[in-house]
């Protein structure tokens, strides 16, 4: 006991050192924490703040159900478990939200994403290793990868990434003393990690009984052990008691809706095994040539190039496969079992090299059968789905995630396979830090050196280390957009009365931002964002593609609709502005910017 309050002030200092990290990895965001968020464009960083603004409306102002908008995607309303409900923040984070506003909580959960989990990946690996200096790197590693910084650039919910490190540090500690209180810290890491996001809720059942059985083998003394089985039900009941209330709204509505991503979509957003062999993308050195050369996305997506950057430095790659080489013990496989797991099921429904799926060319028939094989299987499983969407001229090499996605019916809804890549970053980091300490204990600093000598050479190897990888993971400066209103915005909000706007073309009316601006507009929106919702929408009203055609005008009236705004800086067809100003059926009224507005007249007004 007498070293408590010297651990105690080792990890106070760690603390410190991570959030002095964060900061500088995020400047100049603590000079601007009140009215400017991260992100690359003005995307789903709006969508966030909207909710974190509606949870606190509805529960604490209006008092009416905080799932269902209804003056969004007028007259159906929206429903918000058409994406992340993000209880992490838009509830657990109500009573700051409330006492401060979104835009400082918001960026708060985005600095406490970084000191939580560097300080959890160090508690963690120096667990296992007793050495600072690999626990720092570990940590270092996990909060400055790619995967993690590009996400806290607008994608809040998947930026959360500490309850990953706490679940498993409850885990490793539980595992070796089998005591109730690790247990109630995995648990609480996992509770962090679904209210976090869906998709680490999703990973961890899917990822955690892989790592207990290498783990825990052989698992028949764990059979015998009532301690062990008693913590491990606690485990089970936190983490059930707080995943099931985040899934009651999911399950509700999937009685309504099918919650299903299109199976060529979810492979779109599957990684590839390039994409962790590139060099950290954000480099200020490095970053553009890596986005623009080594990650072909398409020219109208340039900054989805950095969603499929996910390797973590070739430092920390280096000690993780020397961590791997020379470690020893249940640990070390449990964690290469993390990686490998997490690494195959990133890959998605089908190999891919780059962005382009492993095509193998072979005979006209020969590829036929395959395909046939394929949709018969696919219909036959429980998810009922055919491999259509992924047919090619060749023999494609169907993967891991296919048949899990084709076994369990909920994870159609599971889009972006390539999230699986926090789990491999984190495994990675953690067989890092094992490999720094395993490297100073064999070569660089080993025991038969002079005691003076050896904490010389441990702190000198292990600072330098420590600084070349935070070198080479730096993201430079993480942009930062203002959060506010649109011109058009405030011109919809002078205008008084009650009405419904539509905004074209339809990438622009189903875009991330919408929500937010009615925040400042006040008028009821045909339109809306969520992870599901632009396929639904898109197919139950494919009229609205062929705007100003009669179909889609005849469908705006009945939803009451008096402005459609077109958004010159959306993708849209050249010659739809062009449309909108010689249809009959509408008036132009204003140009606002980039935003032109036009007035659906009424139906008797156009037949004059």
């Amino acid at each position: 006991m007498a070293d408590s309050p010297r651990v105690s002030r080792g990890h106070m200092a760690v603390l410190l050192f991570f959030v002095v990290l964060a900061l500088l990895a995020t400047w100049p965001l603590v000079l601007h924490f009140n009215d400017l968020v991260p992100g690359w464009a003005v995307a789903d960083n709006y969508e966030y703040l909207w909710k974190m603004w509606w949870f606190k409306h509805t529960l604490l102002e209006t008092r009416q159900n905080p799932l269902i908008a209804p003056n969004i995607a007028y007259p159906y309303g929206f429903n918000l478990a058409h994406a992340e409900l993000v209880p992490l923040v838009t509830v657990l984070g109500l009573p700051l939200t409330n006492a401060f506003g979104e835009i400082p909580v918001y960026n708060l959960f985005l600095v406490l994403s970084y000191v939580i989990s560097g300080w959890a990946t160090y508690a963690l690996i120096n667990r296992l290793t007793h050495n600072a200096w690999a626990g720092l790197l570990g940590g270092v590693v996990f909060i400055l990868t790619p995967y993690h910084v590009v996400r806290v650039g607008g994608i809040l919910p998947l930026a959360s990434v500490e309850g990953i490190p706490l679940f498993f540090l409850g885990m490793e500690a539980w595992a070796e003393k089998r005591e109730w209180r690790w247990g109630l810290v995995a648990g609480i890491g996992y509770a962090v990690a679904a209210w976090g996001s869906l998709y680490y809720a999703a990973a961890l059942l899917l990822l955690a009984p892989i790592y207990a059985c290498v783990r825990l083998a052989p698992l028949h003394a764990l059979l015998r052990d009532r301690k062990a089985l008693a913590s491990a039900a606690l485990l089970l009941g936190i983490s059930a008691g707080s995943v099931i209330p985040v899934l009651i709204p999911y399950w509700q509505f999937g009685q309504q809706v099918e919650m299903r991503i299109p199976l060529e979509e979810s492979d779109f957003w599957s990684a590839s095994l390039t994409d962790y062999l590139i060099p950290p993308g954000l480099h200020p050195l490095w970053g553009d040539f890596v986005a623009e050369k080594l990650v072909s996305v398409p020219e109208d997506y340039p900054m989805i190039a950095l969603e499929f950057i996910l390797g973590v430095g070739y430092v920390s790659m280096l000690f993780a496969f020397y961590g791997w080489r020379t470690g020893r013990g249940p640990t070390r496989r449990a964690f290469v079992a993390l990686v490998l797991a997490a690494g195959i099921l990133s890959l998605g429904p089908r190999l891919h090299i780059g962005r382009h799926a492993l095509t193998i060319p072979a005979a006209s028939s020969i590829v036929s059968r395959f395909h046939e094989a394929m949709n018969g299987i696919g219909r036959f499983l429980p998810s009922h789905e055919s491999y259509e969407g992924l047919e090619a001229d060749g023999l494609t090499v169907p993967m891991p995630a296919l048949a899990l996605r084709w076994l369990l019916p909920p994870l159609l809804g599971l889009r972006g396979w390539n999230r699986f890549a926090a789990f491999v970053a984190f495994g990675l980091s953690i067989l890092a830090g094992i490999g720094l300490a395993s490297w100073m204990d064999r070569e660089w600093a080993p025991e038969g050196m002079v005691s003076h000598r050896r904490r010389r050479r441990r702190l000198l190897g292990g600072l330098a280390v420590l600084l070349l990888a935070c070198f080479e993971l730096w993201p430079g400066s993480i942009p930062l957009v203002a959060v506010q209103a649109r011109p058009v915005d405030r011109w919809l909000a002078q205008q008084t009365d009650e009405f419904t706007i539509m905004e074209l073309p339809l990438v622009s009316a189903l875009g991330a931002s919408q929500m937010q601006y009615t925040r400042y507009h006040g008028k009821r929106i045909a339109f809306a964002y969520g992870t599901y919702f632009p396929y639904w929408y898109r197919e139950s009203f494919p009229e609205l593609t062929h705007c100003p055609e009669s179909p889609c005008l005849t469908r705006l009236r009945e939803w009451d609709v008096r402005y459609v705004l077109l958004n010159r800086q959306a993708r849209a067809e050249p010659d739809l502005e062009k449309e909108l100003a010689s249809s009959p059926d509408l008036e132009l009224v204003i140009e606002l910017g980039d935003i032109v507005v036009f007035r659906l007249l009424p139906l008797d007004s156009s037949e004059e």
